[in-house]
């Protein structure tokens, strides 16, 4: 596993492999099993609440899933230059279903596993995608750092985040077991570096270029557009 850059002649663009629903990317952006299985039980509340908080866009859309390392700085170069125009060009527009999942890389990236169980303890706070912004913005201080908890902590702190609470969640097992369904779930997929995206149908590896990324989309939702128009065999 690595974390890389790709442009237009390096990028790949490979099939994903198909879940049991038969959707290779519904599996990484819904509920887990056990998320779902009694919403009575707290910890599965928690799991169901940090779930949701990573998804954007119309539940009947297009999945694209992002499979990401917060400590990857290629995750980080895609991030800065393409989340922006892809959620006005085609999150806001309703185009696509937008999914963030955690690939923490901690052979290399020691606060990886960390930094994605804050992430989605901000979640449980309805505060994924600003805290998630925070984590990048502070990418530099983040690895100068022997132990990231105060910077955890703080970030929550500047989003009024219930702290205390933020922090017992980040040592839950209810985030621990949502973190590993996550890497599991991009292992089966055959990923194999950060970022990687599950557009569609396809599998796409690497930061490319926005304007690639954008032909990527393109060319998936016409295939999934053809697909709803095929006829039932």
């Amino acid at each position: 596993m690595a974390c890389g850059k790709a442009d237009a002649a390096g990028s790949t663009a490979t099939a994903a492999t198909p879940t049991a629903s038969g959707n290779p990317a519904s599996a990484p952006a819904t509920a887990t099993p056990a998320a779902t299985a009694n919403t009575g039980d707290p910890g599965m509340v928690v799991m169901q609440k940090a779930d949701k908080s990573r998804l954007l866009g119309p539940e009947n859309a297009m999945w694209v899933v992002m499979i990401s390392d917060f400590q990857c700085p290629y995750c980080k170069q895609w991030h800065d230059s393409s989340m922006a125009k892809l959620k006005r060009d085609y999150i806001d527009p309703g185009k696509i279903r937008f999914a963030y999942m955690h690939l923490p890389l901690e052979s290399i990236h020691p606060h990886a596993r960390a930094q994605a169980q804050a992430s989605l303890c901000a979640g449980v706070q309805g505060k994924f995608w600003e805290y998630a912004d925070g984590l990048f913005a502070n990418f530099g201080t983040a690895r100068g750092m022997s132990d990231v908890s105060p910077l955890l902590s703080r970030l929550a702190k500047d989003l009024a985040l219930d702290v205390p609470a933020f922090d017992q969640c980040r040592v839950s097992a209810p985030i621990a077991s949502l973190v590993a369904n996550d890497i599991a779930q991009a292992n089966q997929a055959g990923v194999q570096s950060t970022p990687s995206f599950i557009v569609g149908s396809f599998l796409v590896q690497g930061a490319m270029p926005y304007k690639d990324f954008r032909k990527a989309i393109d060319t998936a939702l016409v295939v999934a557009k053809s697909a709803k128009g095929a006829p039932q065999r």
